[in-house]
């Protein structure tokens, strides 16, 4: 469990900044007639699913890999249900779809790029070296 926790720790701790601003009534920034929330959306949940693709490679796969892409997904839209709720604040699906696409395209990324390392024999500090694997449940990860 502690190795799990040390894995995943950066994920959690960017899930909670993540869910911090998502609670704010107001969120800071220029006031434009243009879709940009739609990219911070896709940048802050691409930031956190590259975290939980590392948290995931390094507490050694025990779970599927859809499981992790699973809850942040879940976090984005528990985040946007919330938001209902704030004065200033709205609930999108195009934001989930933002936020579940930015987690999935980073973990995908994050996981090639582990794979890349491994076939150049490059390993990290926690014995990972391949970054497309079998599970010990058996099922391949993207």
């Amino acid at each position: 469990m502690r190795r799990f926790l040390i894995a995943y720790a950066p994920a959690l701790v960017w899930a909670g900044v993540v869910a911090f601003i998502g609670g704010q009534n107001e969120i800071p920034g220029p006031r434009i007639d243009l879709p940009i929330d739609k990219l911070a959306h896709f940048s802050f949940y691409a930031v956190l699913g590259a975290l939980t693709a590392r948290g995931w490679q390094r507490s050694g796969r025990r779970v599927g890999w859809w499981w992790p892409l699973l809850v942040v997904w879940l976090l984005g839209a528990w985040d946007e249900s919330r938001q209902r709720e704030l004065p200033g604040r709205s609930a999108e699906v195009a934001d989930w779809v933002a936020d579940a696409t930015g987690a999935l395209v980073a973990f995908l990324v994050m996981n090639a790029w582990a794979g890349k390392k491994a076939r150049r024999g490059i390993g990290d500090e926690s014995g990972v070296t391949d970054g497309v694997p079998e599970h010990p449940g058996g099922d391949a990860a993207p």
